[in-house]
């Protein structure tokens, strides 16, 4: 707890991030209530340009603004940003897209056709495995330097690296953020044309990118039998017949979410993209994947997000035009719960310790939970339905094996988890170990656990 202090110290490990720093830096400082507070933002990053643009944006904005209780400095320098912060926000992505290019273009030639390559499958767990060295680093630098901070993470894959920080750090301290919820909301309220989210009420849990909607409210009433009576027969995607374009940028359509909820009589994520990596045939299959509408998204379309946020950047600078209307990101309703002592409740990923009974304990696990000066507090959802469960389970079991041999340095296992991700099934074992050393030598420069 932070004892109600008038001065808060937010260091942002990806400081530099032209995608999330102008967002969530903007949401902290407008955040009613934090006017109460002195706002110190330190932005650690390996790229001293970009971070140095985003520290000069906010200080041509905060001067437009007439704010002077906030303070933002850029560093390259570990200790000086972690010593005394209060809450750390983790957004970075180990090698950029010059490793992102081999999680796509490796499992190609193994037949799988990664739509994101940012969670699960052989782009999961080659992306997970070169940040594991990185989160473990800073988590015991945050435990020396920065022993009562919080910390949030944005980093995907979310479920292994939320695992390294919590295992270090605790998992009372730590939480993994991510807007999945968020859009299901918005397509609900198109769906039911409703104005505001307050008027659905959901029992969801899961894992990060794959949780399913056990049960939800419409204003009170059961919101899966005024669903079944809105489709009268028909696929969930002609309820909302547009892509759904989520807070990145990158769109889904709802096809592979209404064949789940058709097969199985429950809601999964909308974000087909990304639920569709948690399948083999949705991921190895062209005319599965035609059938669904599944767009991938190249390292080229990536690359010029970057460009077009850096660009935006400058303008914002330029003209002190960066707008102070808040975003759906959670990260200042944390910190405010937690800094001035309220509650709020918000979709958490933390270790399982049982609120969902029958996925791994020690697995990290997406639900609703409480956010106060305790921390974050999962809510129990209790198991998932036998049929859901035989689903997410796997997946749970590949990431903590993940992350279990990224920390020991064994290569081995690291094969074996690959070898038992569902994604891989198509392939015979002898040909998933062949992609994943493949994968493991192009990011052998990121990888110091397994090459000395």
């Amino acid at each position: 707890m932070i004892n109600y202090k008038k001065s808060i110290k937010v260091t942002f490990v990806g400081g530099g991030s032209q995608n999330w720093s102008p967002t969530i830096i903007r949401d902290i400082i407008f955040k009613p209530g934090m006017e109460r507070a002195e706002l110190e933002f330190c932005l650690l990053d390996l790229s001293m340009e970009r971070a140095r643009a985003i520290e000069a944006m906010f200080r041509a904005n905060l001067k437009a603004w007439k704010i002077d209780r906030v303070s933002i400095q850029a560093t390259r320098d570990p200790e000086a940003a972690l010593t005394g912060a209060d809450f750390v926000i983790i957004a970075i992505s180990t090698g950029r897209l010059e490793t992102m290019r081999h999680d796509i273009a490796i499992p190609e030639k193994y037949g799988i056709y990664h739509t994101v390559g940012d969670t699960s499958g052989p782009g999961g767990w080659s992306r997970a495995l070169r940040n594991i060295p990185v989160f473990h680093d800073y988590a015991k630098q945050i435990k020396n330097l920065a022993p009562q901070a919080y910390i949030l993470n944005y980093t995907n894959p979310m479920g292994a690296l939320t695992k390294v920080l919590s295992d270090e750090l605790g998992r009372e301290r730590v939480v993994g953020l991510c807007h999945g919820l968020f859009e299901s909301y918005h397509i609900l309220q198109l769906i039911f044309g409703l104005k505001s989210e307050q008027d659905i009420q959901v029992r969801f849990g899961g894992l990060n990118h794959f949780f399913w909607i056990l049960d939800f409210k419409i204003k009170g009433r059961d919101g899966y039998a005024l669903l079944r009576k809105k489709l009268r027969g028909r696929n969930l995607a002609t309820l909302v017949n547009r892509t759904f374009r989520d807070t990145m940028g990158f769109g889904s359509n709802q096809r592979l979410a209404g064949e789940l909820f058709e097969q199985f009589g429950y809601l999964t994520y909308f974000g087909d993209r990304h639920t569709s990596e948690f399948f083999c045939d949705t991921m190895t299959d062209k005319a599965i994947m035609k059938r669904f509408k599944l767009v991938r998204t190249p390292i080229s379309e990536r690359s010029a997000g970057y460009r077009k946020a850096a660009a935006q950047i400058k303008t914002w600078t330029a003209k002190k035009s960066l707008p102070a209307t808040p975003s759906r990101e959670t990260a200042a309703d944390i910190i405010h719960a937690i800094a001035f002592g309220s509650d709020f409740t918000d979709v958490i990923n933390s270790v399982n310790v049982g609120q969902i009974d029958n996925l791994p304990r020690g697995a990290v696990v997406e639900t609703l939970g409480r956010v106060n000066a305790m921390g974050f507090t999962p809510f129990t959802v209790g198991p998932l339905p036998e049929p859901i469960k035989a689903l997410v389970a796997p997946h749970a079991e590949v990431q903590m094996r993940t992350v279990q041999a990224g920390l020991a340095g064994n290569m081995e296992a690291a094969l074996l988890a690959l070898i038992n991700d569902p994604v891989c099934a198509h392939l015979p074992p002898s040909d998933i170990r062949k992609m994943g050393l493949e994968l493991l030598r192009a990011n052998r420069k990121y990888l110091p656990q397994f090459f000395k």
